[in-house]
């Protein structure tokens, strides 16, 4: 007994375009909120590191997520 031939044809991918996160936090949050947040995570890691940066995309990130964002 054969199998029927069956013609697949590949799902069209529709991506949707989403805004970076820094993009999305920055039209949200003020400085100072990010700031703050930045400040906390710092301390967090007992004032350890020199990672400004880093810190300030941490907080971008979860304050973001607080909102629902990915």
């Amino acid at each position: 007994m054969s199998k029927p031939k069956v013609q697949v044809s590949p799902k069209a991918t529709v991506l949707e375009e989403t805004e970076p996160v820094q993009s999305v936090a920055a039209s949200v949050f003020s400085d100072d909120e990010i700031r703050s947040r930045a400040f906390q995570i710092y301390e967090s890691r007992d004032r350890n590191s020199n990672t400004p940066d880093e810190d300030w995309s941490q907080a971008q990130i979860e304050l973001t997520e607080l909102l629902g964002g990915k």
